[in-house]
């Protein structure tokens, strides 16, 4: 396949640790030049030392995804050390959930909705006149195995992902016409901090709904995200990857301590 991408530059959000680490990886494996993100500015300049060791060229640039200003000035720096970005990985993410009934609830929702959605539609902004100006582009969000039938107990996060997976099917249609194609992965469990707090007994129930029966490995995340990079899925366009090792869906009310 046509995994090739060299001569392309990439910008990972919440690159600095987990499935956005594993994937600046897997790009600068690939030959792509690589810009990481991440909140925290030392966790981004690791990665992206760790990125340079494939031979490519890299930056770690610290920015809060959902900050309008802070992305603008991101682009700005990356464009001006790297050139145009021509791959785009909407990954920064955050894991707060709980039920609807919980005090605070908004708070929850707000912040869902500010990363999630507005965190990937501010740095898409910034990305995509330079995709329009060269006719190509690749876009690639994370969504999640929770827009396959939503999980309970967690409605913030799952209306965060809807709703970046609704910008993602809008996006192809308008942008397919101007060479940009856009599409989703959809991680499963992985082993990553999301999964630290988990008791032994949520732990196992996950396992026990996976006919692979493993988490997933960041890594596997993230060669389907360089797989959506890549030349090689040139006529995808629109779709959402599900990268979960065909996981049951989990009543997680079963999982409530209430």
């Amino acid at each position: 396949m046509k995994l090739d991408l060299s001569g392309a530059t990439a910008l990972v959000t919440g690159a600095g640790r987990g499935m956005g680490r594993a994937t600046a990886n897997e790009l600068g494996r690939n030959g792509a030049d690589v810009v990481v993100n991440d909140l925290d500015a030392d966790v981004a300049e690791r990665t992206a030392t760790e990125v340079e060791e494939h031979g490519v060229e890299t930056i770690g640039l610290e920015a809060d995804v959902s900050d309008e200003a802070a992305v603008a000035a991101m682009f700005e720096t990356a464009t001006d050390e790297l050139g145009s970005v021509d791959i785009l990985v909407n990954n920064a993410g955050v894991g707060n959930a709980g039920p609807f009934l919980a005090e605070q609830y908004d708070d929850t929702f707000e912040l869902n909705i500010d990363v999630h959605l507005n965190g990937a539609l501010n740095c898409t902004r910034e990305a995509v006149d330079g995709m329009v100006d060269n006719g190509y582009g690749k876009i690639v969000n994370f969504t999640s195995i929770h827009t396959k039938n939503g999980v309970g107990m967690s409605p913030a996060y799952d209306v965060g992902k809807f709703s970046l997976l609704g910008f993602t099917k809008s996006l192809a249609l308008e942008l397919g016409r101007e060479g940009i194609r856009v599409n989703a992965v959809a991680p499963g469990w992985a082993d990553t901090r999301m999964i630290e707090d988990f008791s032994d007994e949520v732990a196992q129930q996950i396992l026990d709904n996976n006919p692979l029966g493993r988490f997933a490995d960041p890594t596997d995340v993230a060669e389907a995200v360089a797989f959506l990079s890549a030349p090689a899925s040139d006529y995808i366009n629109g779709h959402e990857l599900r990268v979960d090792g065909g996981q049951v869906p989990i009543d997680s009310w079963r999982l409530d301590s209430r």
